[in-house]
Protein backbone atom coordinates (compact mmCIF):
# COMPACT_ATOMS: atom_id res chain seq x y z
CA UNK A 1 0.00 0.00 0.00
CA UNK A 2 1.41 3.46 -0.88
CA UNK A 3 0.05 6.70 0.57
CA UNK A 4 1.06 10.22 -0.54
CA UNK A 5 1.28 12.60 2.41
CA UNK A 6 2.39 16.23 1.89
CA UNK A 7 4.69 15.27 -0.93
CA UNK A 8 6.28 12.37 0.96
CA UNK A 9 5.67 8.79 0.01
CA UNK A 10 4.97 6.31 2.77
CA UNK A 11 5.00 2.64 1.92
CA UNK A 12 3.56 0.12 4.35
CA UNK A 13 4.54 -3.51 4.06
CA UNK A 14 2.26 -6.17 5.52
CA UNK A 15 3.94 -9.37 6.60
CA UNK A 16 1.30 -12.09 6.76
CA UNK A 17 3.05 -14.11 9.46
CA UNK A 18 3.10 -11.11 11.80
CA UNK A 19 -0.53 -10.16 11.67
CA UNK A 20 -3.05 -12.49 10.11
CA UNK A 21 -6.80 -12.13 9.93
CA UNK A 22 -6.70 -8.32 10.14
CA UNK A 23 -9.51 -6.83 8.16
CA UNK A 24 -11.11 -10.21 7.59
CA UNK A 25 -13.58 -9.85 10.43
CA UNK A 26 -11.71 -12.47 12.43
CA UNK A 27 -10.56 -11.88 15.99
CA UNK A 28 -7.28 -13.81 15.87
CA UNK A 29 -3.83 -12.27 15.46
CA UNK A 30 -0.65 -14.24 14.90
CA UNK A 31 2.91 -13.06 15.48
CA UNK A 32 5.38 -15.77 14.61
CA UNK A 33 4.27 -18.82 16.59
CA UNK A 34 2.28 -16.73 19.10
CA UNK A 35 -1.46 -16.45 18.67
CA UNK A 36 -3.93 -14.16 20.41
CA UNK A 37 -7.65 -14.90 20.31
CA UNK A 38 -9.44 -11.62 21.06
CA UNK A 39 -12.84 -13.29 21.38
CA UNK A 40 -11.84 -15.13 24.56
CA UNK A 41 -12.38 -13.61 28.01
CA UNK A 42 -8.60 -13.71 28.45
CA UNK A 43 -5.84 -13.97 25.90
CA UNK A 44 -3.58 -17.00 25.55
CA UNK A 45 -0.15 -16.66 23.98
CA UNK A 46 1.88 -19.68 22.89
CA UNK A 47 0.10 -21.79 25.51
CA UNK A 48 2.35 -20.56 28.34
CA UNK A 49 1.06 -17.07 29.21
CA UNK A 50 -2.45 -15.71 29.56
CA UNK A 51 -3.86 -12.43 30.85
CA UNK A 52 -7.15 -11.72 32.53
CA UNK A 53 -9.28 -8.59 32.24
CA UNK A 54 -7.26 -6.92 35.04
CA UNK A 55 -4.03 -7.39 33.01
CA UNK A 56 -2.71 -10.00 35.44
CA UNK A 57 -0.47 -12.32 33.39
CA UNK A 58 -0.40 -15.97 34.40
CA UNK A 59 2.68 -18.06 33.60
CA UNK A 60 1.49 -21.67 33.32
CA UNK A 61 5.06 -22.97 33.38
CA UNK A 62 5.92 -21.49 36.80
CA UNK A 63 2.41 -20.81 38.19
CA UNK A 64 3.51 -17.24 38.93
CA UNK A 65 1.27 -14.24 38.29
CA UNK A 66 2.76 -11.04 36.86
CA UNK A 67 1.65 -7.43 36.65
CA UNK A 68 3.51 -4.81 34.59
CA UNK A 69 4.30 -1.54 36.35
CA UNK A 70 4.01 1.97 34.96
CA UNK A 71 5.75 2.25 31.59
CA UNK A 72 8.23 4.93 32.60
CA UNK A 73 11.80 5.20 33.89
CA UNK A 74 11.79 4.02 37.51
CA UNK A 75 14.43 3.97 40.25
CA UNK A 76 14.70 0.90 42.50
CA UNK A 77 13.15 2.76 45.45
CA UNK A 78 10.22 3.91 43.27
CA UNK A 79 9.77 0.34 41.99
CA UNK A 80 9.85 -1.09 45.50
CA UNK A 81 7.32 1.50 46.76
CA UNK A 82 4.99 0.86 43.80
CA UNK A 83 5.00 -2.92 44.32
CA UNK A 84 4.44 -2.67 48.08
CA UNK A 85 1.38 -0.49 47.47
CA UNK A 86 -0.07 -2.47 44.54
CA UNK A 87 -3.57 -3.69 45.36
CA UNK A 88 -4.64 -5.02 41.93
CA UNK A 89 -6.65 -8.23 42.16
CA UNK A 90 -6.40 -8.50 45.93
CA UNK A 91 -2.73 -7.52 46.42
CA UNK A 92 -0.02 -9.84 47.72
CA UNK A 93 2.51 -8.61 45.14
CA UNK A 94 6.31 -8.43 45.51
CA UNK A 95 9.32 -7.57 43.34
CA UNK A 96 10.71 -10.54 41.36
CA UNK A 97 14.03 -12.29 41.88
CA UNK A 98 16.72 -12.42 39.21
CA UNK A 99 15.91 -16.06 38.51
CA UNK A 100 12.20 -15.28 38.04
CA UNK A 101 13.00 -12.57 35.49
CA UNK A 102 15.58 -14.76 33.73
CA UNK A 103 12.87 -17.40 33.36
CA UNK A 104 10.76 -14.90 31.36
CA UNK A 105 13.57 -14.24 28.88
CA UNK A 106 13.04 -15.94 25.52
CA UNK A 107 15.34 -14.72 22.77
CA UNK A 108 13.32 -13.60 19.76
CA UNK A 109 9.98 -13.64 21.59
CA UNK A 110 7.99 -10.47 21.11
CA UNK A 111 9.61 -7.11 21.52
CA UNK A 112 12.39 -7.22 24.12
CA UNK A 113 12.63 -11.05 24.20
CA UNK A 114 9.56 -11.81 26.29
CA UNK A 115 5.87 -12.43 25.80
CA UNK A 116 3.98 -9.44 24.37
CA UNK A 117 1.76 -9.56 27.46
CA UNK A 118 4.68 -8.24 29.54
CA UNK A 119 5.83 -5.52 27.18
CA UNK A 120 7.29 -2.20 28.26
CA UNK A 121 9.33 0.37 26.39
CA UNK A 122 12.15 -0.04 28.92
CA UNK A 123 14.71 -2.77 28.49
CA UNK A 124 15.66 -3.26 32.14
CA UNK A 125 13.50 -4.56 35.05
CA UNK A 126 14.42 -4.27 38.75
CA UNK A 127 14.60 -7.27 41.10
CA UNK A 128 14.04 -7.47 44.87
CA UNK A 129 17.72 -8.31 45.36
CA UNK A 130 20.02 -5.56 46.60
CA UNK A 131 23.80 -5.43 46.62
CA UNK A 132 24.81 -3.38 49.65
CA UNK A 133 22.98 -0.15 50.52
CA UNK A 134 23.39 1.59 47.15
CA UNK A 135 22.96 -1.03 44.41
CA UNK A 136 20.27 -3.48 43.31
CA UNK A 137 20.10 -6.23 40.73
CA UNK A 138 18.11 -5.90 37.57
CA UNK A 139 17.62 -7.88 34.40
CA UNK A 140 18.05 -6.49 30.85
CA UNK A 141 15.66 -8.18 28.42
CA UNK A 142 17.37 -6.69 25.35
CA UNK A 143 20.47 -8.85 25.83
CA UNK A 144 19.45 -11.32 28.55
CA UNK A 145 21.94 -10.09 31.13
CA UNK A 146 21.75 -9.15 34.78
CA UNK A 147 23.34 -6.02 36.26
CA UNK A 148 23.65 -4.23 39.61
CA UNK A 149 23.40 -0.48 38.94
CA UNK A 150 22.90 2.14 41.62
CA UNK A 151 19.38 2.14 43.05
CA UNK A 152 19.01 5.75 41.81
CA UNK A 153 19.42 4.57 38.18
CA UNK A 154 16.16 4.89 36.28
CA UNK A 155 16.74 5.00 32.54
CA UNK A 156 15.47 2.72 30.98
CA UNK A 157 14.51 0.73 34.10
CA UNK A 158 11.00 -0.48 34.91
CA UNK A 159 9.18 -2.71 37.34
CA UNK A 160 7.13 -5.91 37.31
CA UNK A 161 5.18 -7.23 40.27
CA UNK A 162 4.93 -10.98 40.86
CA UNK A 163 3.07 -13.29 43.19
CA UNK A 164 2.29 -16.94 43.70
CA UNK A 165 -1.38 -17.84 43.25
CA UNK A 166 -3.37 -18.27 46.43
Amino acid sequence: MTILILGFTLTAFAIPSQMQAAGLGMQVATQGSEQIDFQEAHYTIAGRFSADDKRVVIDKKTDLEWFVGPDRNTTWDEANHWVKNLSVDGGGWRMPTRDELKNLYAEGAGRRNKTPLLQTTGQFVWTCETLGPFHAWGFCFDIGGEYWPRRTYSEPAGVFAVRSPE
